[in-house]
């Protein structure tokens, strides 16, 4: 399983329970300890092995009204005095989760961070890579699966420069397409991973996303899938997808 299967598995297994994270998790080598951590209505799981941990976020669960309004708020605050800015509701997601992963990870902060999640959980996982990254820890990788823009430019490069950042966005999945980059105000950050209708991970040009997007509404519609843009947001076909890509 190569470390993007390992990834989108773990943003999958961070919307269950403890108690059903416990009964689908499958150790790995190396594996010492999970930690669930909550504050606020955001949650996240860190997995301590024994030269990494590896950190990933909740997405957004429709039915948590403080999950909605996060992902309706399209202003944005200053993350730093160096010109980041950063969206307003993720980065307040991902700061109440801050003093947790401190907490749990005191002892261990010479150790290789991995993050990851999907949806809501990763930009909370952008946030938080660059929260750590700020105040010197080592993450290595920032995998994200179907996120949204988190913010503008400067606060993208440096997280790109200092981490590798990998974005996957399936086909139609109408969640990494917004905020809109309207002025410059959001970017995508990143290296894309564009899963097309055919199932295959590839790096293509707009035009040729274009064309792909038509596509897979038509492979959609032939099925009698009218939400397209919905569907291909699901964390479960994104895991999917990767593990049959590899094949």
């Amino acid at each position: 399983m190569n470390l993007a299967e390992y990834l989108s598995e773990m943003s999958r297994l961070s919307y269950l329970t403890p108690t059903q994270f416990d009964e689908e998790f499958i150790p790995d080598d190396g594996y010492i300890n999970k930690t669930f951590i909550q504050a606020d209505n955001a949650e996240g799981y860190i997995i301590e092995f024994q030269e990494t941990i590896v950190l990933a976020f909740r997405g957004t669960q429709p039915s948590q009204l403080k999950d909605v309004t996060a992902d309706l708020k399209f202003w944005r605050i200053d993350a730093e005095t160096n010109g980041e800015k950063v969206h307003s509701g993720f980065w307040k997601e991902a700061f109440s989760l801050f003093p947790a992963v401190l907490k749990n990870t005191a002892d261990s902060d010479h150790k290789n961070f991995i993050i990851t999640g999907h949806s809501l959980g990763g930009a909370m996982a952008v946030v938080m890579a660059g929260f750590l990254l700020r105040i010197g820890y080592n993450v290595s990788d920032l995998y994200t699966f179907g996120q949204p823009r988190v913010g503008n430019q400067q606060f993208c490069r440096r997280i790109e420069r200092d981490c590798n950042w990998q974005r996957f966005v399936n086909n139609n999945d109408i969640v990494p397409r917004v905020p809109l980059k309207m002025g410059g105000v959001f970017y995508d950050g990143g290296n894309l991973n564009y899963i097309n209708c055919y199932g295959q991970i590839r790096q293509l040009s707009w035009w040729q996303s274009v064309k792909d997007s038509f596509r897979g509404r038509w492979f959609a519609w032939k099925k009698k899938q009218w939400f397209d843009s919905f569907y291909d947001h699901a964390i479960w076909l994104y895991r999917d997808l990767i593990i049959e890509a590899k094949k």
